[in-house]
Formats: structure tokens, sequence, C-alpha cells
């Protein structure tokens, strides 16, 4: 199964994420990009990591629930976005992306920058900071300037889901999916890293990464905690779908409903969590946080053998086929 965006002329006149609250503290944080099956932008990958930062912080939200507007749950990485609608360009890695210690910049700490600094104005010139900066800029759509030669897009971009990934694990509060549909590529990532997930029966979800001809290294790190790995070796090695009642087998979804019949047992889902006390719920997470959040070395390795795959002839000619809705060559 393939989740092909629709086309990228297709205008958006809303937010790529929505939130609500409700009076229980239950914070929806809604993937609004259904034109793209949302598909995972510079902009929303953005606002997802503010948003989250920012409800780990507030002790007034007691949970997080992530869902998609229509159809779809998400595509995975916008992947026209990421290459600037053009050929990867072939480009050495360099030598100060590899900085562990400038792999992640705490977002808090940049905004406090940026609001001290006289006439601050959105930051364009990265040569010299992390990408993480982006996640604190203002949260307008990304110019070419967003990106320098010396980290171009198609390495900021798994390093934002990276960093998203490691988010919703760090995140204190139970973090739940509502899926339907299909997960592909990072959008089955997102689900994967979720405390408890709630899908209906139309729910598919594929690891594409071998299908376009890239290292499957970036997600792996996340997955081999958490799945058995004979199952692993099933999805990702034959990029198939599997269907919501293998998703069941595996522990990637833990309830399963009809579509028409979505709503209750999702809501009981939610009620079974906030019964629980709130600290006792971010200390166990810490717990089960030592057992299922990678290293920092193995994170890094993963984004760098996933950087190397995007950038080799095979990678560009995966992303141009699935961009030309082509059959790759090595297909034929």
């Amino acid at each position: 199964m393939t989740v092909s965006p629709a086309s990228p002329n297709l205008p958006s006149f809303s937010s790529p994420l929505t939130r609500t609250d409700d009076e229980r503290g239950v914070a929806t944080l809604t993937l609004n990009r259904p034109e793209r099956c949302n598909a995972l932008s510079f902009d929303l990958l953005r606002r997802l990591l503010v948003e989250l930062r920012q409800i780990a912080d507030d002790e007034s939200t007691r949970l997080v629930v992530l869902r998609g507007a229509g159809k779809h749950f998400c595509a995975g990485l916008d992947l026209d976005e990421a290459t600037n609608g053009a050929p990867i360009p072939l480009k050495t890695l360099q030598a100060d992306a590899l900085d562990l210690a400038d792999f992640r910049v705490p977002v808090a700490e940049t905004v406090e920058k940026l609001n001290d600094a006289p006439n601050s104005a959105p930051k364009t010139d990265f040569s010299d900071a992390s990408p993480f900066d982006l996640a604190a800029q203002s949260l307008v759509p990304p110019s070419n300037a967003d990106f320098p030669p010396t980290l171009p897009r198609f390495q900021v971009a798994p390093r934002l889901v990276l960093e998203l990934l490691r988010q919703i694990r760090l995140t204190p509060k139970p973090v739940v999916a509502a899926v339907r549909g299909a997960a592909c590529g990072g959008g089955a990532g997102l689900v994967s890293v979720c405390d408890f997930v709630v899908a209906d029966s139309t729910f598919r979800a594929v690891f594409t990464e071998t299908k376009r001809g890239l290292s499957p290294s970036l997600l792996f790190p996340f997955l081999r905690r958490k799945y058995p790995l004979a199952a692993l070796q099933e999805f990702v090695l034959t990029a198939a779908p599997f269907a919501a009642a293998r998703a069941v087998e595996v522990g990637l979804v833990q309830t399963l409903v009809e579509p028409d019949d979505f709503d209750a047992p999702f809501a009981a889902a939610v009620d079974r969590f906030l019964a629980n006390e709130p600290r006792s719920l971010a200390i166990a997470k810490r717990l089960f946080n030592a057992a299922l959040l990678p290293t920092d070395a193995e994170i890094r390795a993963g984004w760098l053998e996933h950087c190397r795959s995007w950038a080799s002839d095979v990678g560009r000619e995966g992303i141009a086929a699935f961009l030309e809705k082509r059959s790759p060559a090595w297909t034929r």
C-alpha cells in the first residue's frame, strides 16, 4: 500500500496543527494537513515540538491525544518539501554536524535568548547552530534561507523527526494516539512511540524506507526496543503494510475498534489514564524510558546513515520515483 500525498500545488488554508484542551486537562493535537494525508512538513514538525515541550511543563495538562484529520493518520515525511521539489544534492556531511553536543538545543533556552535580543527577528543563519533552533522560531513556512548549504533540508528533516520521537517519549504525560487509515514511514514511527494506541479496523502501518532506497536506521533504534525483532524483520525488509489486527499482535495497537464505534472505546481508554495520579504516571514514564529510549549515540548513528542513504544514487532515485508516481529503476 502506498499513500501518495495530493498535488503539492493544492493550497492549505488552515494551520497544519490544531490544539484543543478540555476541562479535564486533555490536550488534543491534530495533524491538520488532510489534503497531504497529514505528511510531516517542517512547519508541522516544529509546531508539534513546541506544543509537546510546552505541555511537558504545564501542570494543568494531564494527557495528550495525537490524531490526524481526514482519512489517514500520517503519510510520513513530506518528501516534496524535504527535497525542495528537486533531486537531492550529493553533498559531503559536514564535520560540525557530527558533534553530538550540537544535536539538540533546548527550545526554552533558545526562545529566551531570542526574546532578550534587541530587535529580535526570526533567525535565518543556521550555519553555526543546531537545526532544532528551528523549533523556536516564528512558526511560519520555512524559506530557503532557513537551510544553508552546510545543512541541507534532507539532513534537517530527519533530525526534526528524531527529536519529535524522542520528545513524545520524554513528555511526562501519557501520549495516546487515535489512528485510522494509513501511517507510513515517519507516521508509523509516531504511532510506535506513543504510550497507548487506539485504532480502527481501517488502520494500516507500513515502514517504507527500503521501498524508497533509504536506510531504515532512522526509526530502528526506537522500534527495536519495543517490538519483537522477528516482526520488525518482516515489516522493515518487505516494506509491506500490516493491518490493524497484526498491529495488535505485535503490540503497536492496544485497542482495536470498528470505525463506527470509535468514540466510546477511546473515551474509556482516556478515562483509565485520568483515573491515575499525574506524578506517578510521570515517574512510570521515566522508568519505561530507561528501557525504551535509544542512546544519543544510537540516534546520531541512525541519522547519519539515513542522510547518507538520502544522498546516494539509489536514495535519490527512490524518492524521485515516489514524487513522480512511477516505479523505481530497480523494480523494472
